[in-house]
């Protein structure tokens, strides 16, 4: 049996062993056990068994040394180069193993118990050690599965991360191109509307729909002549022969009249009625009135005034604060201001004719009534003025026919009701000049001296006198134009060049013949006075007959 000392030391070196190898290759980072109270309850016992190991160490080492010192006294005593010395060694140990032996193996009793008590403790603690070896084993193993996990989300974190840098790239690039995209968006925008307003123009150009139809532009034609016919009998119930003061010389005072009212007359009437009407109103009237005549001149007036501004292309004029006739040295400046005014007026709308029968010659009547129909919209066109102008008409032909109203308020009527005139003119001008591009459409009349064709005009006042005529007479001349018609003009480019102009008659203008004028001017006397005249007694042709070659 060893030494108790080495026995012990044993042991000591056993536990320390064990207890170096409880958990071996545990990570510093070992996560928490799942049991507390486990855990407290190893480490209290850990703790005591250190307490009492360390006692008994230092108890153990004290009986330790003493022995060792009682041996070495021993030694000492007994010489070792004796031949009995080792006997005598053996023998004074024997004798000394008696002094200790009692109290010796009852401490080696009690060491071998505690040595049990040792083992038994180291038995529970390897136990203890090995569960708690198992569970760091686990432990262990679940934190390199969660290191491994933690790994593959760090690989994960970091793929996603250079994917969220490389999302965050192509972000980038895509706003740069979205703002591109907005950019060339825009100016694509801007350029559809630039073209759209182009195409817009374009199409104002090229579209060959007409806001009317050529049938309503008859209408309107038919519409204006009621109007001027309405007026004009108007007219020739409210006027009647002016009557002079007893003892005037009537031929100073109507060529007074005549010589301040002829140039305006000449304009509405022509050359030819008011010349005959101007010696006409030298004689004495045969009757108060006539409103025949009246309302055949008047008639006359007006179309040829409606006719002169429905188809101009500009017409603007500035009304004169004249009185009517234009009396006074202040009257007649403005009135030859206004005559400037027209003059030029006349010039431009010259000019802007011409360069349509250019236009149409040269280009597609889509192009040309398109050009028109823009121009005549946009070109100034007013009437305002023309009750002044028209009244001063109407008072030069009163003044040169010796007519005038029966009562002091009938020319305030008078010019109250031109205006029912203007607005089926300002339509009439519209439909032509404006509303149809498919074709030319004009207001068409006949120039005074023309010769009656029955397929390009028609007798207003013909009342079936057309049948007591022979068929071999001569054809009588055209007057004046007393109601407007409306003519197609078209345009055939020819091959060898040049154009063919063409004249299509829609409605006929309604025109006054010479004998219409002369039976007005010299109404036939009565029945019984018939043979007398056929004899040769009366007075010799008429004043119209005279200067047209009746």
């Amino acid at each position: 049996m060893g030494s108790p000392t080495s026995s012990f030391e044993d042991i000591t070196l056993e536990t320390a062993e064990m207890r170096r190898s409880q958990v071996p290759g545990i990570p510093h980072a070992v996560p928490q056990l799942p049991s507390l109270e486990l855990e407290a309850e190893l480490n209290l016992a850990i703790a005591q068994a250190e307490e009492d190991k360390k006692r008994e160490e230092e108890r153990d080492f004290a009986v330790a040394k003493q022995l060792d010192e009682q041996l070495n006294a021993a030694d000492t005593r007994v010489p070792g180069d004796f031949p009995d010395a080792a006997e005598s060694s053996r023998t004074s140990a024997r004798s000394g193993g008696g002094f200790f032996s009692s109290s010796g193996e009852r401490q080696i009793d009690k060491l071998k118990e505690k040595n049990a008590l040792y083992k038994r403790k180291c038995e529970e603690m390897e136990k203890l050690a090995f569960q708690w070896q198992q569970r760091a084993r686990e432990n262990h193993s679940q934190a390199n599965r969660y290191y491994s996990e933690a790994r593959f989300l760090q690989m994960e974190v970091a793929s996603g991360q250079k994917h969220v840098h490389h999302l965050d790239t192509e972000l980038k690039a895509a706003k740069h191109e979205l703002n591109a995209v907005k950019q060339q968006l825009s100016d694509a925008v801007n350029l559809s509307e630039v073209r759209g307003k182009e195409l817009k123009g374009a199409q104002v150009f090229l579209t060959k729909a007409d806001t009317l139809s050529v049938s309503d532009v008859v209408q309107k034609v038919t519409a204006l002549n009621e109007e001027i016919f309405q007026m004009a009998a108007f007219l020739g119930e409210v006027l009647v022969y002016e009557v002079l003061e007893e003892g005037a010389d009537r031929a100073a005072v109507r060529q007074h009249a005549v010589s301040k009212g002829y140039k305006q007359a000449e304009k509405f009437l022509g050359e030819i009625l008011a010349n005959a009407l101007a010696q006409e109103s030298a004689h004495e009237p045969k009757e108060p009135s006539n409103p025949l005549l009246v309302q055949i001149v008047m008639q006359i007036a007006l179309t040829q005034w409606c006719a002169s501004l429905g188809s101009r292309w500009t017409s603007y004029q500035k009304p004169d604060k004249e009185g009517e006739g234009g009396e006074g040295k202040q009257g007649e400046q403005k009135e030859a201001g206004g005559s400037s005014s027209v003059r030029r007026q006349a010039e431009y709308d010259t000019m802007l004719r011409d360069l349509y029968d250019s236009i149409r010659d040269h280009e597609e009547q889509a192009v040309a009534g398109r050009w028109r129909s823009l121009a005549r919209t946009h070109l100034p066109f007013s009437a305002n003025g023309w009750d002044h102008t028209l009244m001063v008409g109407i008072v030069s032909i009163m003044s040169v026919a010796g007519w005038a109203t029966r009562a002091e308020g009938d020319m305030e009527q008078i010019e109250k009701r031109l205006a029912s005139i203007f607005k089926p003119l300002l339509e009439l001008r519209k439909a032509t000049g404006e509303d149809v591009t498919s074709a030319d459409l004009d207001i068409a009349i006949v120039e005074p001296r023309a010769q009656f064709d029955p397929r390009f005009m028609e007798d207003e006042y013909a009342d079936g006198r057309a049948s007591s005529r022979s068929s071999n007479a001569a054809p009588e001349s055209v007057v004046s134009t007393s109601g407007l018609g409306l003519k197609k003009l078209s345009v055939k480019k020819l091959k060898e060049g040049g154009v063919q102009r063409h004249i299509e008659m829609l409605a006929l203008p309604k025109v006054v013949l010479e004998r219409t004028v002369k039976e007005a001017l010299e109404p036939p006397p009565p029945a019984k006075k018939k043979k007398k005249a056929a004899g040769g007694e009366g007075g010799g042709p008429g004043i119209l007959s005279t200067m047209m070659g009746f």
